[in-house]
């Protein structure tokens, strides 16, 4: 299982993130279902892998949302 940790922005303020997964892809399009601007807006994002490495995703993540469009 993979974990994305951070924050985006909404329009109340910085939402928090902490979601596990099988793959980026699919917690992104969970993220999405939630908010439909996830992906668009300001963000800081940290994937945590199985091995314990930490990734920025933040530009994968915006791939990913534009990519679904």
């Amino acid at each position: 299982m993979m974990e994305l940790n951070g924050w985006y922005d909404t329009e109340g303020g910085a939402m928090p993130i902490n979601e596990e997964g099988h793959s980026l892809n699919e917690i992104v399009c969970r993220l999405q279902k939630d908010d439909e601007d996830f992906g668009h807006t300001d963000m800081d994002l940290e994937l945590l892998l199985p091995n314990g490495d930490i990734k920025n995703v933040n530009s994968m993540v915006y791939r990913i949302v534009n990519d679904n469009l």
